[in-house]
């Protein structure tokens, strides 16, 4: 038994690993799962395994010149994921610190992963505080991942030679830990809302206390700060109600805007006078009205972005600047505004993005505000669409060429798109199209952070990041085989959903849109739809989203002879294309012109709930008071809305 422990910890953990009946001396081998287990493990960890990739990555960059590895392991102490130095993995191999290997305190008695498994704290075993002697080269610090119900559900790990140690290791493990354990609750899919808690409303540090509640205001999940300020000690047993657990937070919960920040006390401190400063982080509750912004003319838009222009510095990767912002993009709608704040939160971090939508919603401008909005704002962003690019230019594209690499190139050479994208962004359309060698190059990249153009022999360090987007359903491309996972899971570090025009609440406020950018381009003030070209707008699929509806209205304006746009100035595709879906006349009997007065009843009726709820900030009882109604038939009417 060791004589002396720094902690006390430590002893309890050799005490732990004497009464499993370790034996320090013995070179026991580690329980290790076959490819098959092995594979099963990580599938019941896979959505946690992508999640944290991205973080993954990011630690191994900062580690990779120390002769380190990262180590992500499950709670049962099996390694499920294990990137590091070459060299140093080789080490590592025989003790089995290795993919598959246990290295649970019960098989290699005290060492990082197994004590922390039992501790459920970040800790650091260094040198001779191992419990058996072969690990001993060893300076291993790990922190635990709690999951959103405070359930320990992995332990990240970065392991080194000993005379390495320093202790800021074990800090930066577990700023990555909570850092992952954040992006656990934002991450969620669920309708949830997410409140931050922070000393003062000054205070952004890293790690905010991140609580998330459902549309019931019954709390979900909480990070690690958010529990601590709670006093919550424990996972999640019987429901509780965020207002059981803070004083004042009721306007959070509210469905508007006016209330995005609050003063609040905790309940269990018995101390009233402390006050935490909570605030709306991220709503993705489905809400009862989803309210327009108000519109942004191209006039206007274009002054934006010639006075963004005039702003940024003298450099010649400016000629690929942005033309979008987030101010530009309109977002009536409750699932795009949903992902345009998660578009926000991940435009300020390094993540690689993956966008997904039909064509025509709007990926491109979506990555254009993002890159906009980052760090990386004032630097290049750089487009390639990889579905026109033929293959036998692809590499010379994205990786540029020395000079005399083939016939035809310059004399002078040429850089790539990669390259040229250096410390900026980096937007590959239709990834899913990018040819399987390209895949395997760009995948170098993300991995060496280097490029070599073609014909030459020179790495060329670059600092990139990555917008991808796809029509396509990429995961299941990979599963197909038409796209490399392990690329797939790289790119996917924030996936955003753009949806499609026709799942949208805001079709008509987006046509309001575009006919007062369209009147002011042809001098036609102000653009008005007929009740017929109205019904036309409203029945027809867009197959073509966003950009076929900007087209129709600017061919429709310009074939009308007055300010009206009337069914008749439109494509005879989209009338054939509604005469082609099965019609849905329940009731045949009734005549077309009583159909019509009661689609006009049902859209004045639309139209005074929806001025009544703006009016009273979506108060229901209010709203229902204004209208002369009970509170049960407004809700029934703002469900069918």
């Amino acid at each position: 038994m060791k004589s002396e422990f720094t902690s006390p910890f430590l002893q309890s953990s050799w005490e732990r690993s004497s009464a499993y009946g370790v034996d320090p001396l013995e070179n026991r081998d580690a329980a290790i799962l076959d490819a098959g287990m092995l594979r099963q493990h990580r599938q019941e960890k896979q959505s946690l395994l992508q999640q944290m990739e991205p973080s993954l990555m990011r630690l191994y960059t900062w580690i990779r010149h120390t002769q380190s590895s990262v180590i992500v392991a499950d709670t049962n102490g099996y390694i499920l994921e294990s990137i590091g130095d070459p060299a140093f993995l080789s080490s590592a191999d025989r003790i089995h610190l290795m993919k598959g290997a246990c290295w649970t305190e019960q098989v290699k008695g005290t060492n990082a992963i197994g004590t922390v498994i039992v501790e459920q704290k970040p800790i650091a075993i260094v040198g001779q505080e191992h419990f058996c002697v072969q690990n001993q080269f060893l300076c291993c610090a790990a922190a635990p991942i709690f999951d959103k119900a405070g359930r320990l559900t992995a332990v990240l790990d970065i392991s080194g030679y000993h005379e390495q140690y320093h202790p800021s290791i074990l800090a930066m493990v577990d700023v990555v830990a909570r850092n992952i354990e954040d992006w656990m609750i934002i991450g969620d899919v669920g309708s949830h809302l997410i409140v931050s808690l922070s000393s003062d409303a000054n205070d952004h540090g890293q790690h905010q206390a991140l609580l998330a509640v459902d549309e019931d205001g019954v709390l979900v999940g909480a990070n690690r700060e958010a529990r601590m300020v709670l006093g919550i000690q424990e996972s999640f047993r019987r429901p509780v109600l965020l207002s059981d657990l803070l004083m004042g937070c009721q306007p959070l919960l509210a469905r508007t805007s006016r209330h995005l920040a609050q003063e609040v006390s905790v309940r269990s401190s018995g101390d009233h006078t402390a006050t935490w400063h909570a605030e709306v982080f991220l709503d993705r509750r489905d809400p009862v009205v989803a309210f327009s912004s108000s519109v942004r003319t191209k006039h206007e838009s274009q002054k934006t972005n010639s006075q963004s222009a005039h702003s940024q510095p003298s450099n010649p990767q400016t000629a690929w600047s942005t033309r979008y912002s987030f101010s530009d993009i309109c977002a009536g709608d409750a699932n795009l505004a949903a992902a345009l704040q998660l578009a926000r939160r991940a435009a300020v971090t390094d993540y690689n993005v993956l966008i997904t939508g039909e064509t025509g919603t709007g990926k491109e401008m979506v990555s254009q505000a993002m890159h906009h909005a980052s760090p990386r704002g004032k630097q290049a962003f750089i487009a390639i669409n990889c579905s026109v690019v033929s293959k036998s230019l692809m590499e010379s594209e994205l990786f540029g060429y020395e000079a005399g690499s083939f016939t035809g190139a310059k004399a002078s050479g040429q850089p790539g798109k990669i390259e040229l994208a250096h410390e900026g962004t980096l937007f590959l359309d239709e990834i899913a199209e990018m040819p399987s060698d390209m895949q395997t190059a760009l995948l170098r990249v993300l991995q060496e952070r280097t490029i070599v153009r073609v014909g030459g022999t020179k790495p060329v360090p670059v600092d990139i990041r990555i917008i991808g987007a796809t029509h396509k359903d990429l995961w299941q491309e990979a599963q197909a085989g038409h796209f490399r996972q392990d690329l797939f899971f790289r790119l996917q570090g924030i996936q955003i959903a753009l949806p499609p025009l026709r799942a949208r609440a805001d079709l008509m406020d987006l046509a309001s849109h575009f006919l007062a950018v369209i009147g002011e381009e042809l001098q036609k003030h102000p653009l008005l739809l007929a009740p017929d070209a109205h019904r036309l707008l409203q029945q027809y699929d867009w197959p073509g989203n966003v950009r076929e509806l900007e087209t129709v209205l600017r061919q429709a304006a310009f074939l009308a002879v007055d300010n009206t746009l009337r069914a008749q100035h439109f494509p005879a595709r989209m009338a054939s294309k509604q005469a082609t879906q099965p019609q849905q006349q329940p009731h045949l009997e009734t005549p077309p012109e009583t159909q019509v007065d009661r689609q006009r009843l049902r859209q004045v009726e639309v139209q005074a709930v929806l001025d009544a709820m703006r009016e009273t900030d979506g108060n229901i009882s209010q709203a229902a008071k204004l209208l002369g109604i009970g509170r049960n038939t407004l809700y029934r009417k703002l469900k069918k809305i």
